[in-house]
């Protein structure tokens, strides 16, 4: 497949303004620029819906529907059901409400396995939780390769409750095999949080079929608005904490948003 560089160009305004000219981007670890489809979207959005969504008269009404669609047509992107997928402020923010949740289910003595491989937004919001008596375990890269050997995850999973690993390291760029390394953590009674911060700008992830619990990734570096996409399959989502508003608590996709 040929890629038509100059049509792929002119989806992002970015690059028909003056004061960028010459510049490449290569920074989607750190943020992109959107397409104009989103910049578009959201300037309707702001002029005509900026209003209480989900109300009787149209603007309302349109409004949440289109916010309905955003999550629909996403979900259906990721392989996953419309109301495990849930829009948060930034990924590290969405962590560490997931890793609050998982404070107020674990015991103390309970295990979490993190890597030294991962970005420090899925690491430190999990070491934070050896104040409440949690276990932390580390699944450690091997030091001439930055490879993570599955076989070293093995023993490290004996109990644990939860393992937190990259879909693709921001450190070292390795891709991890989501799916092996999951299936291998539920064998042994574990949940799993994949973070897909570094991957999703490069691939699309297919989180049904990889199956992990959880799956993160950042909208601000997939060329859409500064925000956190955050999957939590159904099982894992009704079984922690609610941690959005009680009255959202029947809500899936509510349950982990702290937000009106």
């Amino acid at each position: 497949m040929t890629l038509d560089i100059d049509f792929i160009r002119a989806q992002f305004p970015a690059f028909s303004e003056p004061s960028l000219r010459n510049l490449a981007f290569f920074e989607n670890a750190g943020g992109s620029y959107p397409c104009r489809h989103v910049t578009e979207r959201l300037e309707r959005f702001y002029r005509e819906r900026k209003v209480q969504p989900y109300g009787s008269f149209d603007a309302s009404r349109i409004g949440g529907e289109e916010m309905d669609e955003a999550r629909r047509r996403l979900a259906e992107m990721l392989g996953v059901e419309a109301d495990e997928l849930s829009f948060g402020p930034s990924t590290t923010q969405n962590t560490y409400v997931l890793a609050q949740a998982f404070r107020q289910w674990l015991k103390p003595g309970d295990a979490i396995v993190v890597t030294n491989q991962d970005h420090e937004a899925n690491v430190g919001s999990w070491r934070r939780l050896a104040d409440s008596g949690i276990e932390i375990r580390e699944w450690r890269i091997d030091a001439d390769t930055g490879h993570l050997d599955p076989t070293d995850l093995a023993p490290l999973l004996d109990d644990a409750k939860l393992l937190c690993f990259p879909h693709c390291s921001n450190v070292v760029g390795e891709i991890n095999d989501v799916s092996a390394i999951t299936a291998m953590a539920h064998d042994a009674g574990a949940f799993v949080c994949v973070d897909g911060v570094s991957y999703a700008p490069h691939g699309f992830p297919d989180v049904g079929a990889m199956r992990p619990d959880i799956y993160l990734f950042s909208a601000y570096k997939t060329y859409g608005p500064h925000q956190g996409i955050m999957v939590i399959r159904r099982e894992l989502g009704q079984l922690l904490p609610n941690q959005g508003h009680h009255f959202n608590g029947d809500v899936l996709y509510k349950r982990f948003t702290p937000a009106g």
